[in-house]
C-alpha cells in the first residue's frame, strides 16, 4: 500500500522549486543580451513564486503541528497534538490537579525527550527528574492540569478550564464510557 503520492510530490517539487531556479539560472546566463526589465521580471517572478510556496508550506506545517484535541469516549481520554497521539484509560487516572509550572511540584524543568517545543506551545514526551515520563499537551504556561496515572506515564494538559476537566476525569461518568 502506498501512502505518499510520489508523482504528485515530484511534480509539485519540479513546478515550485526546480522550474523557478531554472528560470533564474537561465535569466542570469542570458542577462547580457536581455533587456533589464525582462531580467528583473523573470527573477522577481521566480523568487516570488518560491517564497509564496514556502510561506504556504510553513503555515500548513504550523497548523498541523499545533492542532490539539482532547476527547473522552469509550472510557478513554484521547490526546492528539500534532503528530503525537496517546490514550489514557479513565480507570488508570489516580489524581488530577491544577498546577502552576513555576511551583515546586516536580514539573518544573521537565527534560525534553521527543516532541515539539515552540514559544507558547509544547506537545510530546518529557521526563521528570525522578525518571517518570510525562505526555505534555500545552499551549499556555499556567495553570495546567496534571493527571497522575497508574500507567507508565503522567499527563500535563493546558486546557481552558482545567478544574472542570479534572472533576470529569475523576468522576469517570457513564457518558464518558459510551
Amino acid at each position: 500500500m502506498r501512502t505518499l503520492p510520489w508523482r504528485a510530490l515530484l511534480a509539485a517539487l519540479a513546478l515550485f522549486t526546480v522550474l523557478p531556479i531554472a528560470a533564474v539560472a537561465l535569466a542570469l546566463a542570458l542577462a547580457p543580451v536581455m533587456a533589464s526589465w525582462l531580467f528583473v521580471l523573470v527573477v522577481a517572478t521566480a523568487l516570488g513564486l518560491m517564497l509564496a510556496v514556502q510561506i504556504g508550506l510553513m503555515a500548513a506545517l504550523l497548523f498541523v503541528a499545533t492542532r490539539n484535541e482532547i476527547t473522552l469516549r469509550g472510557g478513554t481520554m484521547h490526546l492528539k497534538g500534532g503528530e503525537f497521539h496517546e490514550r489514557v484509560p479513565l480507570d488508570t487516572v489516580v489524581a488530577a490537579t491544577v498546577v502552576k509550572i513555576s511551583a515546586n511540584n516536580g514539573l518544573k524543568g521537565l527534560k525534553w525527550r521527543n516532541g515539539i517545543t515552540l514559544p507558547g506551545f509544547r506537545v510530546g514526551w518529557y521526563q521528570r527528574r525522578g525518571g517518570r515520563f510525562v505526555f505534555v499537551l500545552a499551549t499556555r504556561a499556567s495553570p495546567l492540569l496534571h493527571v497522575v496515572t497508574d500507567n507508565r506515564f503522567d499527563v500535563l494538559l493546558g486546557v481552558d478550564d482545567p478544574t472542570a476537566l479534572a472533576e470529569r476525569l475523576l468522576a469517570n461518568r457513564p457518558e464518558d464510557r459510551d
